[in-house]
């Protein structure tokens, strides 16, 4: 669709035609007048701020649960962004629940989430890593995407834009962890990512 704006921007290229004296600069004034048919261009728009943090954590795994509450702990103020409607999604979502025998969990967390020696329930990883968090203060919100990164004059991470159901909103802070499966939050800020390498994979929870 074009509109007014560009009617006009097409009009006064094409009146340049006799001036301009070639057909082949005619066509590239007009081209930069019409907006590429590829792409949309957002208007400027007002996002609310939801909150002001001193630190943001993008992702709902249990390694993002752990690096909010030890951050919380230190008497930050953390905001979690997790993008699945649940936490835990690094346990649950892979079925990670089998201990190997003889294995010694090393953090408090760790022994939460595998109290015994018969696995957990999805339900109850969910519900633990949820508990931490709301004893900790720590805010969060599910089913949410960073979409962009908020930066200062100086080019550093000063909050995130996230989208969910309610629409969009800004969340303000002083600093960012990525804690997403594929570093999707640096990957907005151009940062430089190594490509995933197929293949066999070991974890271990400590």
């Amino acid at each position: 669709m074009i509109t007014r704006r560009d009617f006009l921007k097409v009009t006064a290229a094409g009146g340049a035609l006799a001036s301009l004296g070639s057909v082949t600069e005619a066509k590239a004034a007009m081209k930069s007048a019409v907006p590429d048919e590829g792409f949309c261009h957002e208007g400027a728009r007002k996002i609310p701020v939801i909150a002001e943090v001193d630190l943001v954590v993008a992702g709902g795994s249990s390694r993002a649960i752990a690096a909010a509450v030890a951050a919380a702990k230190t008497g930050s103020r953390v905001y979690l962004v997790g993008y699945m409607p649940y936490l835990g999604e690094d346990i649950c979502g892979s079925h990670l629940y089998e201990r190997e025998a003889g294995e010694k969990l090393q953090t408090a967390l760790a022994r939460k989430l595998f109290p015994g020696k018969n696995f957990p329930t999805p339900l109850h990883i969910k519900k633990t890593l949820e508990d931490e968090l709301i004893d900790n203060n720590v805010q969060f919100l599910y089913s949410s995407y960073v979409t962009n990164v908020l930066t200062d004059p100086s080019g550093k991470p000063a909050g995130v834009v996230i989208a969910n159901r309610s629409g969009r909103q800004a969340i303000r802070c002083k600093a960012i962890i990525d804690a997403t499966h594929n570093a999707s939050v640096a990957g907005l800020l151009g940062a430089e990512r190594k490509p995933f390498i197929a293949g066999s994979q070991e974890f271990c929870y400590t």
